[in-house]
Formats: structure tokens, C-alpha cells, sequence
């Protein structure tokens, strides 16, 4: 022991530890006073969702929304939290599955976990992260598309058609859900000359025919594969086929139509073969002279009207000028009704109409020389058949005695006739089912 201190004491041992200590004391200050502790603060560090299935498993909900960033305060040394690394390192959750208070928003304290020797995170910007959770559902809504744009002269872009799908499926909170209408896109047709296929890109739309922004509705695509077909369109003239009369014939007449020709679309191979449309026939001897009839349009297999055009023509037929044909509008007042249920039925029939106008045609001679008193309506109908009320019923013009050359232009018109109880059948006024009671005092006289 003695030899051990005196070995010390020659050697200075003591003095040497002392400088030894002294030595790293004052090296830990200085690698603290070049890398101090400080707070620090990192931005934007995501927000993950934790407890999710647990959520929707417990209570049907769905998170919908949610504060996606916060920033993050540590504490370490000044070499550990600048370093770039760092934020990769660090993340931040919270936990939805202790959500059990049904649909709404919440504010939950999120969780800093740090993946660094040294550091440690002491807390969020801000504290509380926003959580937004409702109920999930799925519905399905049509896809609408429209052509924009101008094609090609002489072409027609028809109504785009959806060929990948016809309806999408859109998912959200049950009430945001209920706002979508349909979904809607728009192609561009300028300058197109034949039928082509195209993706279109989809927007959500309400009822009112707004764009649906700023909701938690998502859709199962953002696009569709949409058919457009073009069509070449033809102007082709629209005609009649006239029936010579006794005093009228086709060559005596202007017809005119209007319109006097309709736009068509259809297949190309279609529409080359189509050099006219005609209305129909009209019987020159029944038609009245400048009264326009109206005749239906019919259409050749594969072609169809373009948009705005009408579906019937306007067709009047007038005298030339230079023809000596007349017309004359005549009253015939006289009515011969024939009930064919007249042995039975136990009504009265009168004519309500006063008179049917008339059309005459001849020369203005012949037309003078016709007497009205020679011409009546004969009414034919079964008024069991029709029963009480007011009926119109169909009248056939006859004529007896009309001059050479004169001719009726209608023979079949319309008269309204009235069918009431007869008379005799009425029940008497004041008429019961109980006998009337013999008056007091009075005895019963029998027949």
C-alpha cells in the first residue's frame, strides 16, 4: 500500500486523472455550445387514419374528410432536427375507431411517433386534428353526353350515345348522395364527316343542372367511351299526286306546299336514292280550292326528319287564272235525319246545327243556275246506340237537279244532333213508387 502512494505521488497520478476529466468536461461544453438542444418545428407532415375498419365494422361510418397536414414541434439537438431526413421520420396518426357517437365532426389529438435517436416530438399545429365521418352509399345515375362544335358542310352530328357504360356508380354521405341527378360530358364534333368513337370526361350534375363541386361524392370513372354518329343531311322537295275531277283537272291548278321541301338525315347510300317526297293523292273533285290540307310526311326506311323540321306539309290547291272555273259557297239548311232505331227508341232527336256551308264548282253560268232549295243533308245514326245527349254525326250532301257541269266539291260533312227522353216515356212530375194516401174522411171508391 505504502509503495502504491509513493508511486502515485512520484508519478502524479491524481493530477493526471484531474486532467483527464477536466479535459472531457470541457469537451462536452464545446460540443454543446457548437450543437445546442432546441425546439424545432417541421411542416406538412401528413395525417394518417388509423381504426378505420373498426369504425365502419362498429358503426357504419366512414371518414369523409379529414385535416391531411399539421406541423410538428421536436426537441433535440440542433444536428438531429435540421436534419433532411428527419421529417420522413417522424409521422403522425389518429385513431377513428374510438369514434361511437354516430355521424358528425370531430377534433381528435392526434399522435407523434419519432423514428431518431434523440429526438422527440412535443406536439401539433394544431393540437387537434378535424375528422369528418358519415355514412357511406352507393347509388347509380345515367350519363348524359352532348355534341359540340360544328361538323363538316352537308353533315349532322347526332346524339352521342355512351358505349362503355350507360350509367355510373357514384359513392358518398347519404345526404350529399342525394343531389346527384345524372352525370354529364360533352364532345367535339368541328369538323367531323363521319360516325366516330371518343373518351369523354364526366362531371356530376343536380337537378337543376349545376355542376356538383366541393362534396365528398365520388365517382367509380371520370371518363366514358361515347359513339357520335354523323349524318350527311339532304334537302329534298316534298310533292302531291292529284286525281283529275269532272270539272277539275290537274292541269287547271296550282298546288302549293309548304314547306316546300324538309331537310333529311340518314345513311349516305339512303339518301342518294331520294330525289322527292310525296305527301299523297288528293282527289281533285273533293278538294275545296284554296282551304290548305294537312298531310302527313312519311319517311323511307332509314332516314329521319332533321331537327326543327315539322312533321306534316301544308297543301293548297288553287285555280289558275286563266281558267273560267268558279266556285260558289252556298247554306244548306234542310236536314233528313234517318233513325235506324226508330221503331224502338224511346228518344227525340233535333237538329242543332242551322246550316253547313258548302263548296260549288262549275263555270259561273252553270254555278248561277243552282238552286239551294234542291239540295239537303241526309243524317244517318242509331240514337239507342248514342243515348242521351249532344252527338255529332256524320251528313252526306245530296243535290237533285244541279246544272251540266256543276259539281259539289265535299259530300260527306259533320252535324250536331241532340238525343233527349221522349215525352211519353218521361216519368210524371212529382211521380213516386208510393201510392198517394186517400184523404181523411173519405172512403176508397175502387174502380
Amino acid at each position: 500500500m505504502n509503495r502504491l502512494k509513493e508511486f502515485m505521488k512520484q508519478h502524479d497520478i491524481w493530477l493526471r486523472l484531474l486532467a483527464i476529466l477536466l479535459a472531457f468536461i470541457l469537451w462536452i461544453i464545446a460540443r454543446d455550445a457548437n450543437n445546442p438542444y432546441e425546439t424545432y418545428t417541421l411542416r406538412n407532415i401528413p395525417v394518417t387514419i388509423t381504426g378505420a375498419d373498426e369504425l365502419l365494422s362498429n358503426t357504419k361510418l366512414s371518414v369523409i374528410e379529414y385535416t391531411e397536414t399539421v406541423n410538428v414541434t421536436v426537441y433535440g439537438q440542433n444536428n438531429d432536427v435540421t436534419n433532411s431526413y428527419l421529417p420522413s421520420r417522424v409521422s403522425v396518426t389518429v385513431d377513428v375507431s374510438q369514434i361511437t357517437d354516430g355521424a358528425g365532426e370531430y377534433t381528435l389529438t392526434p399522435e407523434i411517433n419519432v423514428s431518431m435517436n434523440g429526438v422527440e416530438g412535443r406536439g401539433t399545429t394544431p393540437s387537434r386534428v378535424r375528422v369528418l365521418v358519415d355514412e357511406v352509399a352507393t347509388a347509380s345515375v345515367p350519363v348524359r353526353v352532348d355534341a359540340t362544335g360544328t361538323p363538316a358542310d352537308g353533315y349532322r352530328a347526332g346524339t352521342p350515345e355512351p358505349t362503355s357504360t350507360k350509367e355510373i356508380t357514384v359513392q358518398g354521405p347519404t345526404s350529399e348522395l342525394e343531389e346527384v341527378e345524372y352525370a354529364y360530358g360533352t364532345v367535339d364534333v368541328s369538323g367531323r364527316n363521319s360516325t366516330f368513337t371518343s373518351e369523354c370526361s364526366i362531371t356530376l350534375y343536380n337537378d337543376a343542372g349545376e355542376s356538383i363541386t366541393g362534396t365528398h361524392v365520388t365517382s367509380q370513372t371520370d371518363t366514358v367511351t361515347v359513339r357520335v354518329p354523323i349524318y350527311p343531311i339532304e334537302s329534298v322537295p316534298l310533292t302531291v299526286n292529284l286525281t283529275d275531277g269532272d270539272t277539275l283537272t290537274s292541269e287547271q291548278v296550282d298546288v302549293s306546299i309548304s314547306p316546300p321541301n324538309v331537310t333529311l338525315i340518314g345513311d349516305q347510300n339512303t339518301l342518294a336514292g331520294i330525289t322527292e317526297i310525296s305527301l299523297g293523292t288528293i282527289d281533285l273533285d273533293t278538294v275545296r280550292t284554296g282551304v290548305a290540307i294537312e298531310m302527313e310526311i312519311p319517311l323511307p326506311d332509314g332516314v329521319r326528319l332533321d331537327d326543327g323540321q315539322p312533321s306534316t306539309a301544308q297543301v293548297t290547291i288553287s285555280v289558275k287564272e286563266e281558267e273560267s272555273i268558279a266556285t260558289r259557297s252556298v247554306q244548306v239548311t234542310t236536314f233528313v235525319p234517318t233513325d235506324t232505331a226508330q221503331s224502338e227508341t224511346p228518344y227525340t232527336v233535333s237538329i242543332l246545327t242551322d246550316s253547313v256551308e258548302i263548296e260549288l264548282r262549275g263555270s259561273e253560268s252553270a254555278l248561277g243556275e243552282v238552286d239551294v232549295g234542291n239540295l239537303s243533308i241526309g243524317l244517318t245514326f242509331d240514337s239507342v246506340s248514342l243515348g242521351v245527349g249532344t252527338h255529332t254525326v256524320r251528313g252526306v250532301i245530296a243535290a237533285t237537279g244541279l246544272p251540266a257541269g256543276v259539281t259539289l266539291v265535299q259530300e260527306d260533312v259533320e252535324v250536331e244532333i241532340e238525343i233527349t227522353q221522349s215525352e211519353a216515356d218521361a216519368p210524371p212530375a212529382g211521380d213516386t213508387d208510393t201510392p198517394a194516401e186517400t184523404p181523411a174522411g173519405e172512403e176508397d171508391s175502387g174502380t
